[in-house]
């Protein structure tokens, strides 16, 4: 993991992209701004990525979602009162500021606390029935991609993020998961099997956990390749303390004809040709340990059935915006398209 930045800053007219960027290589979720030397407020990679979901772009400047009112705490501040300030606004750093002006950051790290790390469930059950004839030898999870099996790239991941126990729900040649990835330790996780007897989906197959967690659960569908930083996902769950958070991808959609907006028999306009994005659910989850109650044991759920319970019982669900690259592995076109996009680079 690449060394994390002393004091990662950004100027008010930068564009949200460079305070991504920057918050990315500081490695504690945040970025100060700063205006002629002297600090103007705060942006996390939450609040970039909770602009996106309302139209705005990573083009648009740091003034227009930064916190021009930031929490921060004076040189000599205590350990206790430090750890207070993080907990209480479930964030992992906060600046120092001296006269204006910006003398360091306090990390959870600094201060011994923070949230129970999460485990991981990876669903690597199914057939991968649209992937044949790539599939008939080897489940889609252990195909490579740049040379790694898929579901060695998730697990990787996950351990570079903090988790440290992997639940693997395996159906479909269960023992050649087994015989690639062992107990997991040369990957950095303890790696335990989970055995469906029988297709469960993905919700269905958490009732099959040995133990409630203490902490939050990462799911994930094991033909998933992104360059998504996972911190910043365990990190926004976290952050708003929801029961679960879907992550969503951009998927644009081309309508090749003259779109007519009309209102009853009265046309208005013709959109020539126009597009869309939408944020498509990921295959990818954070799940608080008490959202599993709805789960009923040994039975097919998937995860919009559950969601769709949790919502009912009045718990919120938040969206995580992946801004970064995705791929889901649903089809030989689309298999094909990821390696060549490893092979030339352009996966990043």
């Amino acid at each position: 993991m690449a060394k994390a930045k002393a004091n990662p800053t950004v100027k008010p007219t930068d564009p949200l992209q460079v305070a991504l960027a920057t918050i990315a290589e500081g490695g504690v979720g945040l970025a100060v701004v700063t205006r002629s030397g002297r600090v103007a407020g705060t942006i996390t990679d939450g609040q970039i990525r909770r602009a996106v979901l309302t139209g705005k772009g990573l083009d648009d400047p740091v003034s227009e979602v930064m916190s021009d009112q930031p929490v921060s705490v004076r040189p000599g501040a205590k350990p206790k009162e430090i750890g207070e300030l993080l907990s209480a606004h479930r964030v992992r750093a906060i600046p120092v500021v001296d006269k204006g002006r910006l003398v360091g950051l306090k990390t959870l790290q600094d201060v011994k606390a923070g949230p129970t790390p999460p485990v991981a469930v990876i669903m690597v059950g199914g057939r991968g029935e649209r992937l044949r004839p790539y599939t008939d030898k080897v489940p889609k999870p252990l195909l490579k991609v740049g040379g790694v099996p898929i579901v060695e790239r998730i697990i990787s991941a996950a351990a570079e993020a903090g988790v440290r126990t992997v639940y693997l729900a395996v159906n479909y040649k269960a023992e050649a998961f087994e015989d690639e990835l062992g107990d997991g330790k040369r990957l950095g996780v303890d790696l335990v099997y989970v055995r469906e007897r029988k297709p469960l989906h993905t919700a269905g197959a958490l009732s099959l956990l040995p133990e409630i967690p203490d902490g939050p659960l990462f799911v994930t569908n094991g033909d998933i390749i992104t360059t998504v930083d996972l911190r910043t996902l365990f990190d926004f769950h976290w952050h708003h303390g929801g029961a679960i958070t879907v992550c969503g991808a951009e998927h644009h959609t081309y309508v090749p004809y003259g779109v007519l907006r009309t209102v009853e028999h009265h046309l208005l306009s013709i959109d020539e040709k126009p597009s869309r994005t939408d944020f498509v659910s990921a295959g990818m989850y954070m799940l608080q340990p008490e959202a599993l109650r709805f789960i009923p044991p040994d039975t097919y759920m998937g995860m919009p059935d559950l969601i769709d319970s949790v919502i009912r019982e009045g718990l919120p669900v938040h969206v995580f915006p992946m801004l970064g690259s995705w791929f889901d592995i649903g089809s030989p076109e689309e298999f094909e398209k990821v390696l060549l996009a490893f092979a030339t680079g352009e996966e990043a």
